[in-house]
C-alpha cells in the first residue's frame, strides 16, 4: 500500500498551528486498511518549537466531546520525537502519497510543523491528495456516511476518511464531468 490517509487534530487551522495529535493509515482505493500511526504531541514542544495557538480554535475545542479532548491529552511526547517516527513509519511501510481531508489543512500544516521540529515531511509536494475533491467529483455525501469511532482522535477520523473515499469512488456513475 502505498497510499497513507493522514489526520490532523490541532490548535488552529493554519500551517504553523500547535499540533494536538497525528493519526494516520495506509489504505487502498477498495478501502483495506494496513498499519495504523497515532501520535499525541506535547502542547509545550510544539510551543517551544514556534508553533501557535489560535484563541478560536482552542475555544472550539472547548466545546467538543470529553472523550475527543481526553484523547489528545494522553501519553503525549515531543515534536521532534513524533515528526522522526512518522517519517520512519511512512517510510518503512512504502508510503508514497498523502491523503488529507483537505489539501490545504492536514498536509501542509503537517509539513510546517516537521520543520519546526527540524525535519522534514516524508512525501513530495506532488504527492499530496484531497479526500475532498474525490466526494466532489463523485458526488458524494461524506457527512452521511455512517460513523465509527470518535469524532476528532486522528485515527478515528483517517479510518473513517478511507471508508468515505472507497466508497465515494465504488460509485462512478455519479462521477460529476465538467
Amino acid at each position: 500500500m502505498k497510499q497513507v490517509m493522514l489526520d490532523l487534530e490541532t490548535m488552529g487551522t493554519k500551517p504553523g498551528s500547535v499540533i494536538l495529535s497525528i493519526g494516520a493509515v495506509f489504505f487502498d482505493f477498495s478501502g483495506r486498511t494496513g498499519e495504523t500511526f497515532y501520535r499525541n504531541i506535547s502542547g509545550k514542544s510544539c510551543i517551544d518549537a514556534g508553533l501557535k495557538v489560535d484563541p478560536r480554535t482552542r475555544e472550539w475545542w472547548s466545546k467538543q466531546s470529553a472523550e475527543a479532548r481526553a484523547a489528545v491529552t494522553t501519553d503525549q511526547r515531543p515534536l521532534d520525537q513524533v515528526a522522526t517516527d512518522f517519517s520512519h513509519w511512512f517510510r518503512a511501510g512504502g508510503g508514497t502519497f498523502v491523503w488529507g481531508q483537505g489539501a490545504s489543512f492536514d498536509p501542509p500544516l503537517w509539513e510546517a510543523a516537521s520543520e519546526a521540529a527540524g525535519r522534514s515531511a516524508p512525501w513530495r509536494f506532488w504527492n499530496i491528495r484531497d479526500t475532498r475533491t474525490v466526494y466532489d467529483v463523485f458526488g458524494f455525501d461524506a457527512k452521511s456516511f455512517p460513523r465509527e469511532g470518535t469524532y476528532h482522535n486522528a485515527l478515528d477520523d483517517a479510518l473513517h476518511q478511507v471508508k468515505c473515499v472507497a466508497a465515494a469512488l465504488r460509485n462512478p456513475i455519479n462521477c460529476v464531468v465538467s
